[in-house]
């Protein structure tokens, strides 16, 4: 909910920012108890959808070593060992049931969308994320993908790709807002974006349908 206002408030339209004071309104008659969506799960498992740059890793480094002092089962990769951001209707019910089946204590990481599981018949565990700044995270993603240790990383997975060139590390993000690169450019109600980048933090919460894509 402070997402979603939040978010009508940065698109900054007349439409918008009525929207927007609408949502703060809703947002002030609401106390900590509503808030609180633990009570509402259905078994005692955490699904973090883990945004992306919004300081998910020093959480999921919490968990870890909260793993043996606190009996929990942390699982930072999943049935497919990779990050799959949008999945279809096989894919969602496959992760649901490995979370499920993760069991007391369960702790899944990973950078995807919600899942409905009342949708596949099966208990709802505690969902939890973290939020950014959106500028904030856009700009923390572009330097991240500069990073010597990520692309150390993905070099060596991949040492038949070729290497980019040092003005695509050298690149400035105020230049490249301003040229208009594909990279730096967010166009709101596109269905899927030039550049992979996980600009849209509101998938995190909306889910895998197409719907979603336009938000």
């Amino acid at each position: 909910m402070i997402f979603l206002c939040a978010f009508l408030m940065y698109q900054s339209s007349n439409q918008t920012l009525n929207l927007a004071y609408i949502c703060f309104q809703q947002l002030s008659k609401l106390d900590a108890n509503s808030l609180n969506n633990t009570k509402k799960a259905d078994v005692n498992i955490i699904f973090f959808t883990r945004c992306a740059k919004v300081g998910s890793e020093s959480l999921l480094e919490l968990f870890q070593d909260m793993e043996k002092l606190n009996n929990l089962n942390v699982d930072p990769t999943g049935p497919r060992k990779q990050t799959q951001h949008q999945m279809n209707t096989i894919e969602q019910h496959e992760l649901a049931k490995f979370i499920t089946n993760l069991g007391e204590g369960g702790v899944y990481v990973l950078h995807t969308s919600w899942i409905d599981f009342e949708r596949f018949h099966l208990p709802k565990p505690i969902y939890i994320n973290l939020v950014r700044d959106p500028v904030e995270r856009v700009i923390s993603w572009f330097f991240y993908e500069r990073g010597s240790y990520k692309n150390a990383i993905y070099f060596r997975k991949f040492p038949d790709k070729p290497i980019r060139s040092a003005a695509w590390f050298k690149k400035d993000f105020n230049v490249c807002v301003r040229s208009g690169d594909p990279e730096c450019q967010y166009v709101p109600f596109t269905i899927k974006d030039k550049v992979r980048n996980f600009m849209r933090q509101s998938l995190f919460f909306c889910g895998h349908h197409e719907d979603c894509l336009y938000v």
